[in-house]
C-alpha cells in the first residue's frame, strides 16, 4: 500500500476538525517515516458581469488567500508541536476543493481530512468535500472527527469482497506500525421463524455462525503469517455490519474499511456500511479503495 517518499497529505480549512486531522497526520507521518504536506484549497472566483466585478474578484481572491495562509501557518505550527522531527511543507492550491483533493491524492501516501469543515451545516456530520474525497481518492483516506485516541485496537471490517481484502492488508500493516492488536469483524444475516421452528432455527443459526467464522479465519490466514507480531481477535456477529463496527470503534484507535463491499452495486463508489461508520465513529476511519 505504501511506497517511496510520497507524503502524508492533510487538508486544512481553519476548522477545529482540520486541526485534529493535522495532529493525527503529523504523528502518523513520524510513525511511518514520511514527510507531511499541509494543503489548503481556495475556490476560484466566479466572475460576474458588472462594473464592480474586477474589484470584487480581487477582494475575494485576496481574502481567500489570506485566510488559507493563516490556516496552513497554524496547521504547520500544530504539526511541528505534534511531531517535531517530521519534515513539513505547505501549499495553497486554487481550485474546486473536491476535484483538487482527487488530484492531490495521486501523489499522496495517505490523505487526511477533518470529517466536517467550516462549510458544514449543523447536524450534517460528513461535509461534501470529505465525502467526495473518501469516495474518489486514489490513495487511502483517513477521516478525523475530533481528538484522536492513541491506544486501542485497529478494527477492520471483513466481508470477502476484493476491496475488503485490500482493507485487511492495510489493517494488518497499520496494526504492525501502531504495535496494537487487530480486531477483525465479520457479520452474518439474521433469520426468522424461531417461534415456529425452534430446533431448526437453532441449527441454522449455529451453521451460519460456523460458516462465518470459517470464512473470516480463511481470509485472515495469510496476513497472520506475514504479520506474526500482530495479535488478532476474530469477531463474528449477527446483524448489520455497520452496527458491529461502530460498536467496536468505541474503544479503537483506528477503523479500516473498504470503500464498497459485497452489498454494493456497480457504480456505487462508497457503500452504505462505510458511509454509516464514517458518520458515527469517534475514532479515525481509514477507507481503502483497492490493492
Amino acid at each position: 500500500m505504501m511506497s517511496g517518499q510520497l507524503p502524508v497529505v492533510v487538508a486544512v480549512d481553519g476548522s477545529e476538525h482540520a486541526l485534529h486531522a493535522v495532529r493525527w497526520a503529523a504523528r502518523t507521518a513520524a510513525l511511518i517515516d514520511a514527510p507531511l504536506q499541509v494543503i489548503s484549497v481556495t475556490p476560484p472566483y466566479v466572475m460576474q458581469f458588472s462594473l464592480t466585478s474586477a474589484y470584487a474578484a480581487d477582494t475575494f481572491v485576496n481574502a481567500a488567500r489570506n485566510f488559507a495562509e493563516a490556516a496552513v501557518a497554524t496547521a504547520a505550527e500544530e504539526a511541528a508541536a505534534a511531531a517535531p522531527k517530521v519534515a513539513v511543507t505547505t501549499e495553497i492550491i486554487e481550485g474546486a476543493p473536491a476535484l483538487t483533493l482527487r488530484d492531490v491524492s495521486h501523489r499522496a501516501r495517505l490523505l487526511v481530512l477533518g470529517r466536517r469543515g467550516l462549510g458544514g451545516v449543523r447536524g450534517l456530520l460528513m461535509g461534501s468535500v470529505s465525502t467526495d474525497a473518501v469516495a474518489h481518492a486514489n490513495c487511502p483516506v483517513v477521516v478525523i472527527s475530533g481528538a484522536t485516541p492513541e491506544s486501542g485496537p485497529v478494527v477492520v471490517g471483513v466481508d470477502g469482497s476484493p476491496v475488503s481484502t485490500a482493507a485487511i492488508g492495510a489493517a494488518f500493516e497499520w496494526a504492525d506500525w501502531l504495535r496494537s492488536p487487530l480486531t477483525a469483524v465479520h457479520t452474518y444475516g439474521g433469520t426468522t421463524g424461531a417461534a415456529f421452528y425452534p430446533d431448526e432455527f437453532e441449527r441454522l443459526v449455529r451453521q451460519l455462525r460456523e460458516e462465518a467464522a470459517e470464512a473470516l479465519g480463511s481470509q485472515l490466514a495469510g496476513y497472520r503469517e506475514n504479520h506474526p507480531d500482530v495479535t488478532v481477535e476474530p469477531v463474528v456477529r449477527e446483524g448489520p455490519p455497520a452496527e458491529a463496527i461502530a460498536d467496536l470503534a468505541e474503544t479503537a484507535q483506528l477503523v479500516v474499511l473498504g470503500s464498497r463491499g459485497r452489498g454494493g452495486f456497480r457504480g456505487l463508489v462508497l457503500g452504505s456500511t462505510s458511509q454509516a461508520v464514517l458518520q458515527t465513529a469517534a475514532c479515525p476511519v481509514m477507507v481503502v479503495h483497492g490493492s
